[in-house]
């Protein structure tokens, strides 16, 4: 394939043409290319053109210690795929790397856009002293991330991605290697398998309160919301410093996540363990938003929003995104006993999912499943090369 660089636009052979994205209307074909690419796969979940818009937003409080830049494609007249670079230096300066990241990946099935793309990405990150590249991160690992390569039949949940069938062996084909695979479990409230287990959890929590009888469960109260999230947070960092792939939240990220998530937080879905006065473990499960999402109908931002008002307490599916327990305690069963308070309030959601989960971590739910029956159900991969 013959390359001719002409200013911010890359010609081939083939006519395909690269485009930086900076003018509204390339940005408009960015986000309207999602939409057009899934627009007849019964699972997707299509966001608001706003919520993409916010993960990208510059000022935004990931890019406080980040960068980006977007290019889409086209051959002839049609928009055929869309990539964003990422180099995140907080990622970098935690974890003592080079590494960049290519993230919003989406494309027809043709491995020369794909290429092209990620070349152009591959450049940027390579001018920038990365030494090599990992994605899909959409912008990181607290976003969207990965492909998905099993469970397509069913729809994503929030903040989880959901994937065209070609793209594994798309990214395979031109040159990405497999880094890491990772899981969506799920459960169901009335399962009626759990009355078993449910009353063995009993016996356990009385048995576990009886040998710590300093240690207390709360649910999150809505005074105190923005400052038990960040202590959890803090906790949170703690508990996963040494993951795969760790970087720590900002303040202003949390910030953020306060802000967006305040609104539609169910409090008897967020639960904290204290012994004595310190916090020593935590479950958050948020009410997913794509279930209503994918009810809406319409072009305009502004006339999904006012259906999702109606739509948001109807939902009956959460996302379980945070569980975790002080190293003290981690052995101690207090993850189970928070899972436990959720089945207990099953009437607050049918449905729990509990995503994203690394292979290297599966047998950490173990202790989960004794006090529910975990349905692995969703397969995603990540991929990376050397620059």
């Amino acid at each position: 394939m013959t390359d001719e660089t002409v200013g911010m636009v890359q010609k081939t052979s083939e006519n395909l043409r690269i485009e930086k994205v900076e003018s509204v209307q390339q940005w408009h074909n960015f986000h309207r290319l999602k939409i057009d690419l899934y627009k007849n796969d019964p699972a997707a979940a299509i966001p608001l053109q706003s919520m993409e818009r916010d993960k990208l937003d510059p000022q935004s409080a990931f890019f406080e210690h980040a960068q980006r830049e977007a290019w889409i494609c086209f051959s002839g007249p049609r928009c055929v795929g869309r990539v964003v670079a990422i180099l995140d230096s907080l990622h970098n300066q935690y974890n003592e790397d080079t590494l960049g990241f290519f993230g919003f990946f989406e494309c027809v099935d043709d491995a020369d856009a794909a290429q092209l793309l990620l070349q152009q990405a591959q450049t940027w990150l390579r001018g920038r002293g990365c030494s090599s590249m990992r994605g899909p991160m959409s912008p990181s690992m607290k976003g969207e991330m990965g492909v998905l390569v099993d469970g397509f039949e069913h729809p994503p949940s929030i903040m989880m991605a959901h994937s065209l069938p070609y793209y594994d062996a798309l990214l395979q084909k031109i040159g990405f290697d497999v880094v890491k695979s990772f899981y969506a479990f799920r459960f169901i409230s009335d399962d009626p398998q759990h009355a078993d287990k449910i009353r063995k959890m009993d016996e356990f929590e009385a048995n576990v309160l009886k040998r710590f009888p300093n240690l207390r469960f709360e649910q999150i109260s809505k005074q105190e919301f923005a400052q038990t999230v960040h202590a959890v947070n803090t906790l949170g960092n703690e508990v996963r410093k040494l993951g795969w792939g760790f970087v720590p939240s900002t303040t202003a990220e949390i910030d953020t996540m306060i802000k967006n998530l305040g609104p539609i937080i169910r409090r008897e879905a967020f639960h904290v363990a204290y012994y004595g006065d310190e916090l020593v473990g935590y479950v958050i499960a948020i009410p997913d938003i794509n279930w209503a999402m994918r009810r809406t109908f319409g072009r305009w931002d502004w006339f999904r929003k006012i259906q999702l008002m109606f739509l948001l307490s109807r939902i009956p599916k959460s996302r379980i995104i945070a569980l975790g327990a002080d190293a003290k305690f981690r052995n101690k069963g207090i993850a189970m006993l928070l899972i436990k308070r959720l089945i207990d309030r099953r009437q607050v959601f049918q449905e729990w999912e509990m995503s994203w989960v690394l292979e290297d971590n599966v047998r950490s739910l173990r202790a989960i499943e004794r006090a529910v029956n975990l349905d692995r159900y969703k397969t995603w991969r990540l991929y990376q090369k050397s620059l």
